[in-house]
């Protein structure tokens, strides 16, 4: 990339949502770094495609999270590998040339809090390192179920933390990993990722197939990664008695959303988990998971490579968000390549 460094600072071409359905790429400055900041310049982003097409759509019932988190104009992303350029006073452990995980938007340079950023192990390439932030999200997803061995398990919604929560259930000893959804492309993913059985249906559709499947005996827990309001009363008939439902998507319409008719029934567990429960969830620290992570790429445990279905130059932003918004199920990771700039 040039440099463009300026006594300022540098200039950087920025994604934008404007506004509801409306991205376009702007070039701002970006200020030299201050205490406790590095300067870094993009080298790979991956889009978070239902956070951040939710995000573009801008639909959000009053009082939850995303209509107080989302105000136009809105920096989408938050999966960034980088190279640091220059560091402020007082940061430690981080210095020019170092490759970095951190949660920035989808920017050309940025200006990030040392403490949110994690150096990339020299047998991590950036494509790969781009997928820690989403990998941390289905960790949590795991350690909120709890899961034991031996466990019949169903996921829905196969999007990356979808196919990640299936990879992470093929090592923990699943006896069994169902994956449902409509689309064959993502269900041959899935079968790569680690499920044992597939079903090319919808969730509403789900019932007696995985009854047969389980010999009538139900799923243990069942992941809904969907997002979607009408997906949980659909999940907790999937489940047995004191079965679980891990909600790992949080729906922009709560208000639409119902739990189905048998949750109390049949003692039926309906957990959260969000992205902000890194930081000491069970134990772990956000530096464990990265570490974890990491290490598990590296050792061929998990396989995000075979996630990646784009890279485009961030100048195709407004072709690509497009057409991530037109369902097209065969497009899975997606990535922003800065060095084509």
């Amino acid at each position: 990339m040039p440099d463009m460094a300026t006594t300022q600072g540098r200039t950087s071409i920025n994604c934008v949502f404007q506004e509801p359905d409306r991205i376009e790429l702007i070039e701002e400055q970006v200020p030299k770094p201050g205490r406790g900041q590095i300067l870094c310049a993009a080298k790979k982003s991956l889009i978070s495609t239902g956070t951040e097409l939710a995000c573009l759509k801008g639909r959000f019932d009053e009082g939850t999270v995303w209509s107080s988190w989302v105000r136009y104009p809105f920096y989408p992303g938050y999966s960034m590998a980088a190279e640091v350029l220059e560091t402020g006073i007082g940061v430690e452990g981080i210095k020019p040339g170092d490759r970095v995980i951190c949660p920035a938007g989808h920017r050309q340079y940025f200006l990030a809090d040392y403490k949110e950023a994690a150096i990339i192990p020299n047998s991590i390439r950036d494509e790969e390192a781009v997928f820690t932030q989403i990998a941390k999200v289905a960790l949590l997803g795991i350690l909120r179920a709890e899961p034991a061995f031996g466990e019949r398990v169903g996921v829905v919604g196969l999007g990356l933390i979808g196919q990640l929560v299936i990879q992470y259930l093929n090592a923990s000893g699943a006896r069994q990993i169902i994956a449902i959804a409509p689309e064959s492309s993502r269900l041959n993913q899935a079968l790569r990722s680690g499920a044992t059985d597939l079903l090319n249906f919808t969730v509403a559709e789900a019932f007696g197939a995985v009854e047969q499947l389980t010999d009538g005996k139900m799923l243990d827990t069942i992941y809904d990664v969907t997002g979607s309001y009408a997906v949980l009363p659909y999940c907790t008939q999937l489940t047995r008695d004191l079965g679980k439902v891990i909600l790992l998507g949080d729906s922009t319409e709560p208000s639409k959303q119902t739990i189905g008719p048998k949750v109390v029934f049949n003692s039926v567990s309906i957990l959260g988990i969000h992205g902000r429960m890194m930081e000491g969830f069970n134990g772990w620290t956000e530096e464990d998971m990265n570490m974890f992570i990491f290490e598990s790429i590296r050792r061929g445990k998990l396989d995000v490579a075979s996630l990646i279905t784009e890279e485009a130059s961030p100048l195709e932003a407004v072709s690509v968000y497009s057409r991530l918004s037109g369902s097209k199920p065969d497009l899975l990771g997606v990535l922003f390549d800065w060095t084509q700039l």
